[in-house]
Protein backbone atom coordinates (compact mmCIF):
# COMPACT_ATOMS: atom_id res chain seq x y z
CA UNK A 1 0.00 0.00 0.00
CA UNK A 2 3.17 2.63 0.48
CA UNK A 3 5.16 1.19 -1.62
CA UNK A 4 6.01 3.78 -4.33
CA UNK A 5 4.05 2.30 -7.28
CA UNK A 6 0.77 1.80 -5.74
CA UNK A 7 -1.88 3.31 -6.70
CA UNK A 8 -2.54 4.98 -3.30
CA UNK A 9 1.07 6.10 -3.23
CA UNK A 10 0.69 7.84 -6.32
CA UNK A 11 -2.96 9.57 -5.66
CA UNK A 12 -1.18 11.10 -2.58
CA UNK A 13 1.97 12.39 -4.49
CA UNK A 14 -0.48 13.84 -6.90
CA UNK A 15 -2.68 15.17 -4.19
CA UNK A 16 0.63 16.65 -2.56
CA UNK A 17 1.84 18.40 -5.62
CA UNK A 18 -1.59 20.10 -6.00
CA UNK A 19 -2.24 21.23 -2.75
CA UNK A 20 1.47 23.08 -2.90
CA UNK A 21 1.30 24.16 -6.04
CA UNK A 22 -2.48 26.44 -4.78
CA UNK A 23 -0.58 26.91 -1.08
CA UNK A 24 2.58 28.63 -3.09
CA UNK A 25 -0.11 30.47 -5.59
CA UNK A 26 -1.74 31.99 -2.35
CA UNK A 27 1.58 32.71 -0.54
CA UNK A 28 3.25 34.41 -3.72
CA UNK A 29 -0.44 36.86 -4.08
CA UNK A 30 0.19 37.98 -1.13
CA UNK A 31 1.60 41.38 -1.83
CA UNK A 32 -1.12 41.57 -4.73
CA UNK A 33 0.96 43.14 -7.38
CA UNK A 34 2.23 40.16 -8.00
CA UNK A 35 -0.90 37.77 -8.72
CA UNK A 36 -0.16 37.44 -12.84
CA UNK A 37 3.28 36.24 -11.49
CA UNK A 38 1.96 34.13 -9.06
CA UNK A 39 -1.19 32.89 -11.85
CA UNK A 40 1.03 31.96 -14.23
CA UNK A 41 4.07 30.46 -12.40
CA UNK A 42 0.58 28.09 -10.79
CA UNK A 43 -0.25 26.87 -13.92
CA UNK A 44 3.44 26.70 -15.65
CA UNK A 45 4.26 24.01 -12.40
CA UNK A 46 0.48 22.54 -12.41
CA UNK A 47 1.39 21.59 -15.93
CA UNK A 48 4.68 20.51 -16.03
CA UNK A 49 4.95 18.63 -12.88
CA UNK A 50 2.05 17.31 -12.03
CA UNK A 51 0.53 16.63 -15.19
CA UNK A 52 3.73 15.33 -17.02
CA UNK A 53 5.54 14.60 -14.26
CA UNK A 54 8.81 16.78 -15.13
CA UNK A 55 10.54 18.59 -12.19
CA UNK A 56 9.67 19.61 -8.79
CA UNK A 57 6.66 22.21 -7.93
CA UNK A 58 8.65 24.41 -5.94
CA UNK A 59 11.38 24.53 -8.54
CA UNK A 60 9.34 24.98 -11.74
CA UNK A 61 7.13 27.38 -9.48
CA UNK A 62 9.96 29.81 -8.75
CA UNK A 63 11.50 29.47 -12.23
CA UNK A 64 8.32 30.62 -13.91
CA UNK A 65 7.83 33.54 -11.53
CA UNK A 66 11.04 34.89 -12.45
CA UNK A 67 11.20 34.74 -15.94
CA UNK A 68 7.88 35.64 -16.46
CA UNK A 69 7.81 38.03 -13.52
CA UNK A 70 7.70 41.62 -15.66
CA UNK A 71 5.01 40.77 -17.99
CA UNK A 72 2.73 38.82 -16.10
CA UNK A 73 2.86 41.84 -13.24
CA UNK A 74 2.22 44.40 -15.58
CA UNK A 75 -0.98 42.73 -16.77
CA UNK A 76 -2.02 41.10 -13.67
CA UNK A 77 -2.07 45.08 -12.14
CA UNK A 78 -4.28 46.09 -15.33
CA UNK A 79 -6.69 42.97 -15.03
CA UNK A 80 -7.09 43.74 -11.35
CA UNK A 81 -7.75 47.53 -12.09
CA UNK A 82 -10.30 46.67 -15.24
CA UNK A 83 -11.83 43.87 -12.49
CA UNK A 84 -12.05 46.47 -9.66
CA UNK A 85 -13.79 49.12 -12.04
CA UNK A 86 -16.23 46.85 -13.05
CA UNK A 87 -17.36 45.30 -9.78
CA UNK A 88 -17.58 48.67 -8.14
CA UNK A 89 -19.55 49.55 -10.91
CA UNK A 90 -21.95 46.33 -10.88
CA UNK A 91 -22.40 46.98 -7.02
CA UNK A 92 -23.41 50.32 -7.87
CA UNK A 93 -25.74 49.67 -10.46
CA UNK A 94 -27.22 46.19 -8.31
CA UNK A 95 -28.03 48.65 -5.31
CA UNK A 96 -29.96 51.28 -7.56
CA UNK A 97 -32.41 49.19 -9.25
CA UNK A 98 -34.01 51.21 -12.27
CA UNK A 99 -35.32 49.79 -15.78
CA UNK A 100 -32.05 51.57 -16.88
CA UNK A 101 -30.01 50.04 -14.45
CA UNK A 102 -30.76 47.01 -15.52
CA UNK A 103 -29.85 47.23 -18.95
CA UNK A 104 -26.25 48.81 -17.58
CA UNK A 105 -26.28 45.69 -15.52
CA UNK A 106 -26.49 43.37 -18.22
CA UNK A 107 -24.29 45.34 -20.49
CA UNK A 108 -21.27 45.33 -17.28
CA UNK A 109 -21.66 41.35 -16.53
CA UNK A 110 -21.26 41.09 -20.81
CA UNK A 111 -18.21 43.32 -19.99
CA UNK A 112 -16.94 41.44 -16.86
CA UNK A 113 -17.55 37.99 -18.96
CA UNK A 114 -15.00 39.23 -21.67
CA UNK A 115 -12.85 40.60 -19.14
CA UNK A 116 -12.58 36.87 -16.85
CA UNK A 117 -12.43 35.02 -20.45
CA UNK A 118 -9.45 36.76 -21.74
CA UNK A 119 -8.06 36.44 -17.96
CA UNK A 120 -8.46 33.12 -17.73
CA UNK A 121 -6.61 32.25 -20.93
CA UNK A 122 -3.99 34.86 -20.43
CA UNK A 123 -1.73 33.17 -17.68
CA UNK A 124 -2.12 30.08 -19.27
CA UNK A 125 -0.55 31.26 -22.66
CA UNK A 126 2.30 33.26 -21.10
CA UNK A 127 3.57 30.56 -19.26
CA UNK A 128 3.66 28.65 -22.84
CA UNK A 129 4.55 31.08 -25.59
CA UNK A 130 6.76 34.17 -25.90
CA UNK A 131 4.52 37.18 -27.19
CA UNK A 132 4.75 41.21 -26.07
CA UNK A 133 1.28 41.87 -24.39
CA UNK A 134 -0.65 42.99 -26.84
CA UNK A 135 -0.26 39.68 -29.33
CA UNK A 136 -1.06 37.81 -25.98
CA UNK A 137 -3.87 39.60 -25.60
CA UNK A 138 -5.78 39.35 -28.66
CA UNK A 139 -4.79 35.28 -28.59
CA UNK A 140 -6.38 35.50 -25.56
CA UNK A 141 -9.63 36.83 -26.58
CA UNK A 142 -9.59 34.87 -30.10
CA UNK A 143 -9.01 31.42 -28.23
CA UNK A 144 -11.56 32.79 -25.44
CA UNK A 145 -14.46 32.71 -28.17
CA UNK A 146 -13.07 29.93 -30.45
CA UNK A 147 -13.67 27.87 -27.70
CA UNK A 148 -16.62 29.53 -26.09
CA UNK A 149 -18.67 26.38 -24.92
CA UNK A 150 -15.08 25.31 -22.64
CA UNK A 151 -14.50 29.11 -21.29
CA UNK A 152 -18.05 28.89 -20.29
CA UNK A 153 -17.43 25.66 -18.28
CA UNK A 154 -14.29 27.14 -17.15
CA UNK A 155 -15.89 30.34 -15.64
CA UNK A 156 -18.77 27.97 -13.80
CA UNK A 157 -15.77 25.75 -12.40
CA UNK A 158 -14.17 29.57 -11.31
CA UNK A 159 -17.38 30.89 -9.64
CA UNK A 160 -17.85 27.78 -7.49
CA UNK A 161 -14.93 28.02 -6.57
CA UNK A 162 -14.80 31.44 -5.30
CA UNK A 163 -18.21 30.84 -3.96
CA UNK A 164 -16.60 27.80 -2.02
CA UNK A 165 -13.67 29.74 -0.62
CA UNK A 166 -16.83 32.44 0.57
CA UNK A 167 -18.78 29.92 2.47
CA UNK A 168 -15.76 27.89 3.41
CA UNK A 169 -12.44 30.55 4.20
CA UNK A 170 -10.53 27.52 5.14
CA UNK A 171 -11.01 25.62 1.88
CA UNK A 172 -8.56 28.76 -0.03
CA UNK A 173 -5.92 26.23 1.38
CA UNK A 174 -7.39 23.82 -0.87
CA UNK A 175 -9.88 24.98 -4.01
CA UNK A 176 -6.91 26.75 -5.70
CA UNK A 177 -4.72 23.91 -6.42
CA UNK A 178 -7.37 21.77 -6.93
CA UNK A 179 -9.37 24.39 -9.48
CA UNK A 180 -5.79 24.75 -11.39
CA UNK A 181 -5.31 21.17 -11.56
CA UNK A 182 -9.40 20.87 -13.20
CA UNK A 183 -8.30 23.89 -15.44
CA UNK A 184 -4.99 22.01 -17.07
CA UNK A 185 -7.39 19.49 -18.44
CA UNK A 186 -9.23 21.84 -20.96
CA UNK A 187 -6.55 24.08 -21.13
CA UNK A 188 -3.67 21.51 -22.18
CA UNK A 189 -6.12 20.82 -24.99
CA UNK A 190 -6.54 23.88 -26.19
CA UNK A 191 -2.79 24.63 -25.78
CA UNK A 192 -1.81 21.96 -28.13
CA UNK A 193 -3.71 22.98 -30.45
CA UNK A 194 -1.72 26.31 -30.47
CA UNK A 195 1.27 25.00 -30.90
CA UNK A 196 2.91 24.44 -34.40
CA UNK A 197 3.09 20.27 -35.16
CA UNK A 198 6.97 18.87 -34.75
CA UNK A 199 8.45 15.87 -36.75
CA UNK A 200 8.59 12.72 -34.28
CA UNK A 201 11.86 12.02 -32.69
CA UNK A 202 13.39 15.65 -33.14
CA UNK A 203 14.37 17.58 -30.47
CA UNK A 204 11.64 20.05 -30.15
CA UNK A 205 9.57 16.81 -29.76
CA UNK A 206 11.30 15.71 -26.89
CA UNK A 207 10.46 18.95 -24.73
CA UNK A 208 7.70 18.06 -21.61
CA UNK A 209 4.88 19.50 -23.34
CA UNK A 210 4.80 17.46 -26.05
CA UNK A 211 5.00 14.31 -23.88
Amino acid sequence: MFRSDTLFSRFMNVLFDVLLTGILWILCCIPVITIGASTTAAYYAMSKVVRHKTGYVHKEFFHSFRRNFKQSTQMGLLFLLFTGVVAVDIWYVWINDSKLNSALFMILLLIAFLILAVITYYFPLLSRFDKRNLEMLKMSAIVAFRYLPLTLCILIVFVISVIGIYLMPWAILVIPGVYLYLLSFPMEYVLRKLMPAVEEGSEEAEKWYYQ
